[in-house]
């Protein structure tokens, strides 16, 4: 298989050293590439003279109407690609490739014959046998190094042998992540498409050859067409297709490819609903969605009625260079054009105007329910909620049936989560405002040594302890035992006798060591808790009644306490170790289904967002950033 053939290949160029690793790698890329392309190291020069360093590799057409003296000199017009290799490559070696790339990629080049559908771009790769490191750490340093160079200079890959490789892919609104996306040509393009280049990570370890030469395949097939190549999915069997997004761009009406606004993203954008067409009867036709894009705009058009008939309607002066995108025979995109919303509603009036057509904006069917008063800079509602659905969605991906039986086991638990969260707030207010009254004497006072309080909170603070012990007991036992069970972990012997619970650890110890040494510490806390609910329910406890002491003439409230620990600290401490438990054991199970290709590391707190501080984040298992594994800590939630 040419797949199989290329990954032998791959092996032999990751074991060459010194001076042979171009002559390896030439070699290795001859065997796949055919007529009309040569491949030797050599520097580029165009026919201004200018002239770049020399390259391990440069992919060009044989054919020359411009011979050169220099046996090394490859002429600007016939490179089809080039790849700067190391050995290591480190923040330094990066840095020194990106712009030796991007020096290359500036050099002139004749303009493109309209013939043929060729390209006139130079792929530019950096390839590595090792790096210093980690793929997401060169993801950030190229979103630097991009951020400070024109996009037609950007190297289109950078393939590090042994663990993976990051480069570039199309994503039109409201579609998954589609194929690779190869350098456009040199000339400024004559509409701007309305699609995300997202750049991606592919964790493919040993397959990370194959993946270069796949995207090698693709571009050079659209070089020159009619080469002789094979099939870039040929290269492309049995290698895993999971991609890691990393950040996404846009193209402005000016055609540069910009960052996608942070507003505009998916964690933090809800985009117009459709509208739809129907017809005089009612039955729907199409919808069509307005989206903003980076100075404009984009209409989304789903259904049967061409997009082109409500182009017609836009005003002129925004319709520009007009053309439709068909991603899907049911799904119509247009280029994007400056166009705002008021433009969009007007095109619908005229269209309605013009045809016999129904334009009707539907009622929302989305709730959007404050739950609290904070948003994602929240340490709680950024790691237990955002957090824990970005982890979700990568073991469940499109799998509806599957996502919707772990939301609604989830619910149960950051509902119940939050509600004892509020009540434990409750319980301190509560306590804080009645002691400072006390001792203030708003409510106390000595009569003949005789303390008497004028308001007790005796049963407000019994009733907030005994709602607390049995949300936070529901959680535990029921909410995580029921979230466990749809993550393929069963965690009832938590809640047995101690012989029982030690034949579960014993029995998952086997299977997971880490996860079994963790519950094993969680039971010294749940066990309390479990335990201090099961008195209230089937013991008749109750909260002690408040203790008041003459204290030099001065009345103070003692605060009552729960197996030795003050009220307030108790259930702070229980709360505590339900965030993290949640948190944490979550992570795991869902780590414990990911692909194995990713994982999840944990972000230092230095490092989180001051928007949104979530702990984890998905890394590669071969390459990617320190792998996150289970232990139990005593550090409190926040500071974990």
């Amino acid at each position: 298989m040419v797949s199989d053939e290329i990954r032998a290949a791959g092996r032999q160029v990751c074991a060459a050293t010194g001076a042979a690793l171009p002559a390896t790698l030439n070699a290795a890329i001859e065997r796949v590439v055919g007529w009309p392309y040569k491949v030797k190291s050599g520097y580029i020069l165009d026919r201004a003279g200018e002239r770049t360093q020399t390259f391990a590799s440069v992919v060009y057409a044989a054919a020359s109407n411009s011979p050169m003296s220099d046996a090394d000199a490859i002429p600007a017009d016939n490179v089809a690609a080039i790849i700067d290799a190391s050995e290591d490559l480190s923040s330094e070696g990066l840095a020194a490739a990106y712009q030796r790339i991007a020096s290359a990629k500036s050099l002139k080049r004749s303009p493109v014959p309209n013939v043929g559908g060729s390209l006139n771009s130079t792929l530019g790769v950096v390839f590595a046998q090792r790096s210093v490191l980690s793929l997401e750490a060169l993801a950030e340093e190229l979103q630097r190094w991009n951020s400070q160079t024109p996009n037609r200079e950007w190297p289109d890959m950078v393939a590090i042998a042994t663990s993976g490789a990051l480069h570039y892919a199309v994503q039109f609104p409201g579609q998954p992540v589609g194929g690779d996306y190869l350098p456009p040509p040199q000339e400024p393009l004559n509409f701007t498409p309305p699609m995300y280049i997202v750049m991606v990570v592919r964790p493919v370890g040993e397959n990370t050859f194959n993946k270069m030469l796949a995207l090698l395949i693709g571009h050079l097939s659209a070089f020159s067409p009619g080469a002789k190549l094979p099939e870039f999915t040929k290269a492309l069997e049995g290698v895993p297709q999971t991609a890691i997004v990393k950040t996404g761009y846009q193209y402005d009406l000016r055609g540069e490819l910009l960052p996608v606004p942070r507003h505009l993203y998916a964690d933090r954008y809800l985009p117009p609903l459709p509208v739809r067409i129907e017809d005089p009867k009612g039955s729907l036709l199409a919808t069509i969605q307005y989206l903003p894009w980076q100075d404009g705009g984009v209409l989304v058009l789903k259904g049967k009625v061409p997009l082109d008939g409500l182009l017609n309607c836009l005003d002129r002066k925004v319709l520009r260079n007009p053309g439709i995108l068909r991603p899907t025979p049911e799904l119509q995109i247009s280029y994007v054009m400056p166009i705002t919303p008021t433009d969009f509603a007007e095109m619908l009036l005229r269209f309605q105007r013009q045809t016999r057509l129904v334009v009707r904006r539907p009622e929302p069917e989305l709730t959007i329910q404050k739950l609290e008063a904070e948003g994602t800079a929240s340490p709680f509602m950024a790691r237990l909620l955002l957090g824990l659905m970005r982890l979700r969605d990568v073991v469940y991906g499109s799998d509806r049936a599957r996502r919707a039986k772990f939301d609604e086991a989830f619910e149960f638990v950051s509902s119940t989560l939050m509600s004892i969260r509020t009540g434990v707030e409750e319980i301190a207010s509560l306590w804080e405002d009645h002691s400072r009254k006390v001792v203030a004497g708003e409510i106390s006072r000595l009569e003949g040594g005789i303390i008497h309080i004028d308001k007790s909170i005796d049963k407000e603070l019994r009733k907030e302890v005994e709602a607390f012990l049995n949300g936070a007991v529901r959680i535990i036992k029921q909410g995580m035992q029921n979230l466990a069970a749809e993550m393929q972990v069963n965690i009832g012997f938590m809640f047995k006798q101690q012989g029982a619970f030690e034949s579960g650890i014993q029995a998952m110890s086997a299977a997971d060591s880490l996860l079994a040494e963790y519950l094993k510490q969680t039971r010294t806390w749940s066990e309390l808790l479990v335990q201090r609910r099961n008195a209230v329910e089937h013991e008749g406890w109750m909260l002690p009644r408040i203790v008041y002491r003459n204290e030099s003439g001065r009345v103070v409230a003692k605060e009552p306490e729960i197996d030795g620990k003050q009220i307030t600290s108790f259930a702070k401490f229980m709360l505590d170790r339900l965030c993290c438990f949640v948190e944490e054991f979550t992570a795991h199970a869902l780590q414990r289904q990911m692909p194995p290709e990713v994982t999840i590391t944990e972000i230092p707190l230095e490092g989180r967002l001051r928007e949104a501080p979530e702990r984890f984040a998905i890394t590669s298992s071969v390459g990617g950033r320190l792998r996150w594994n289970i232990a139990y800590h005593s550090a409190p939630f926040e500071n974990s």
